[in-house]
């Protein structure tokens, strides 16, 4: 199999390992074994610690297989696609921050537990805007004003302006922007199960599915 095929087939498992996590009946089946306050508490750690081994370990072989140099960007041109990187590393920061770190990571959760509290806090459902800690409904500023998964959106910019392009860094481009596309659909039926019709009005608000505009849809 070639390179660019083990990449992609790569992506492709790590993408259904992923998506087969996030589902609602993984997390209704960790709940009834272990309960709820337990699945509260480290199901988010979990999830995100087994994405970062799940990768380790699809990479490991990736990394041996032959590459090729597709193009090679030096110069201002290259420290101006460096930049365009940093700010989809600020986005996603940005975008994080709006539904809260303690709560996106679980760690809100985790020391909740920890603490003893006798209600634990859920995580958010999805990368998507989460209830708002001071008001009802959804918290829709920050990013998710201009599109409803910014999160998803955020790494783009990271993969596609590397100055340095390889034949299996671009089907892993490939595969991951197809996964983060179809992910953020999948998302939208999970949100609307969990928040119903606040997530509703929201879908029907000025914010576009996926890539960002401060118009109409």
């Amino acid at each position: 199999m070639s390179s660019f095929l083990s990449v992609i087939l790569s992506v492709v498992l790590f993408g259904g390992l992923h998506s087969l996590l996030a589902s609602r009946q993984a997390k209704d089946f960790s709940a009834r074994r272990f309960g709820v306050r337990q699945q509260r508490a480290f199901y988010r750690i979990f999830y995100i610690g087994q994405s970062f081994v799940a990768l380790a370990v699809l990479w490991a072989p990736i990394r041996r297989l032959p590459d090729r140099v597709l193009y090679r960007i030096r110069g201002p041109l290259a420290a101006l696609l460096r930049l365009g990187q940093l700010a989809g590393f600020g986005y996603a920061v940005y975008a994080a921050a709006t539904v809260g770190m303690g709560r996106i990571t679980g760690l809100a959760s985790l020391l909740a537990w920890l603490r003893g509290e006798r209600v634990i806090p859920p995580v958010p459902e999805a990368q998507g805007p989460a209830p708002h800690p001071r008001r009802p409904g959804l918290n829709t500023g920050g990013p998710f004003r201009f599109h409803r998964h910014p999160l998803n959106f955020a790494p783009l910019p990271i993969f596609w302006l590397n100055p340095l392009m390889t034949l299996k860094l671009l089907a892993f481009n490939l595969a991951a922007t197809v996964y983060l596309v179809l992910g953020s659909i999948h998302e939208e039926s999970r949100l609307l199960a969990a928040y119903g019709k606040a997530y509703r009005r929201y879908q029907n608000s000025q914010a576009p599915f996926y890539m960002p505009s401060t118009g109409k849809k």
